[in-house]
């Protein structure tokens, strides 16, 4: 997939995941009885907007997020506006009725997760109709498609080669055969090979990769292979939610660990072991991904909507978890937080997750082919 179709396809995805998310916050707004003053996708500047029923639904040109912008949020400072322009203290009453931080502690937490849940809801349905589907399995012999130059295979293989064995042991998977032979980087490792119609063996040393290489997703040599559908793992509707509630849970559980060890490793205070991804690394993903089945489809967009939720639920300013951390320090000191004070919370808390991202995707440059 070329550049353009990679973009188009990451920005394709990421307005479904964040329309999704914003919905949350939306709907149970809506229902809680929160004045909703604009529903947008993407950031500003606007590309344009409509007003329905009060609310306005925009869509802006930096799509990379989505916004639910309901009346106080910011505190009384509409309020404050409002009489600065001459209302009568009834009239702001009036008005304010359908303020978010007019609204009961509990119910405002409810509001602020629920963003967090649509997204954890729909990576569910989607697991749940990857499990549902038949999964191509890559069977053997694999084909050489191509050998990187100066690599020890490059010596004793050829593009259009067929292994078929490994130290004299058969694998029918092809990831089986892949993993035995990385499993013996650094050792003599005896191939049967399939050459113009003749069987020849040969003797490789696999090269042990390094971190910067095992990060690209490099290897010495490229395969292909043929594909043989295998059952589905779900068995019916019911067991297939089960079952993709159970795998977003397990992603849900891992995420934190290894977006800490990212961190970690970014500002030098442990080895970089994470795998997390920015922007660039998402897209390339993406690119790749929509090159396989439907099934690895489904997935990888499910993997990214339990990513956006437990990253969203994370008690870091701006997100979602950081405002509901906010809510909850006002209810234990019972009164909010000065408006300069928390503004500045989410600038600070802004720019620090701003300078992650970028360190991120400098990571990701790094992994690009020819980096």
């Amino acid at each position: 997939m070329g550049i353009i179709g990679t973009v188009l396809a990451f920005v394709l995805v990421l307005v479904v995941l964040v329309l999704v998310h914003e919905l949350g916050h939306f709907v149970v707004a809506k229902l809680a009885g929160i004045t909703v003053q604009e529903f947008g996708i993407g950031f500003p500047p606007r590309i344009g907007s409509v007003v329905w029923r009060g609310t306005r639904y925009s869509v802006n040109w930096i799509p990379l997020g989505g916004f639910v912008k309901m009346l106080g949020e910011d505190g009384e400072i509409e309020a404050e506006k409002m009489r600065q322009r001459g209302l009568s203290e009834t009239a702001v009453e009036r008005a304010m009725e359908g303020a978010f931080n007019r609204k009961p502690i509990g119910l405002r937490i409810i509001v602020l997760v629920a963003g967090v849940a649509m997204n954890f809801l729909l990576a569910v349905v989607l697991f749940a109709a990857a499990s549902s589907l038949p999964t191509p399995n890559r069977l053997g012999p694999l084909t050489v498609t191509a050998v990187q130059p100066g690599s020890p295979a490059a010596a004793t293989l050829k593009v259009g080669d067929q292994i078929t064995a490994a130290d004299g042991n058969s694998y029918p998977l092809a990831r089986d055969l892949t993993q035995y032979v990385t499993s013996r980087a650094g050792h003599d490792v005896r191939l049967t090979i399939k050459r113009a119609g003749h069987f020849v063996t040969v003797t490789v040393v696999p090269r042990v990769l390094t971190d910067a290489e095992r990060q690209r997703g490099l290897g010495p040599v490229g395969f292909s292979w043929s594909a043989q559908p295998e059952p589905p793992i779900a068995t019916g509707p019911i067991d297939a939610l089960a079952h993709g509630a159970s795998i977003s849970t397990q992603i849900a559980v891992q995420i934190p660990a290894a977006l800490g060890q990212t961190v970690m490793g970014l500002i030098g205070l442990a080895p970089n072991t994470g795998d997390a991804r920015g922007p660039i690394g998402i897209a390339q993903a993406t690119g790749e991904v929509l090159q396989e089945p439907l099934v690895f489809q489904l997935a990888f967009v499910g993997l990214l909507s339990v990513n956006l939720a437990v990253l969203n639920v994370l008690p870091f300013p701006p997100l979602d978890g950081g405002r509901v951390a906010v809510v909850i320090i006002e209810a234990v000191r019972r009164r909010r937080l000065p408006a300069e004070r928390e503004a500045l919370i989410y600038i600070t808390g802004f720019l620090v997750l701003m300078a992650l991202v970028i360190l991120i995707s400098i990571q990701d440059i790094a992994r690009l082919p020819g980096s």
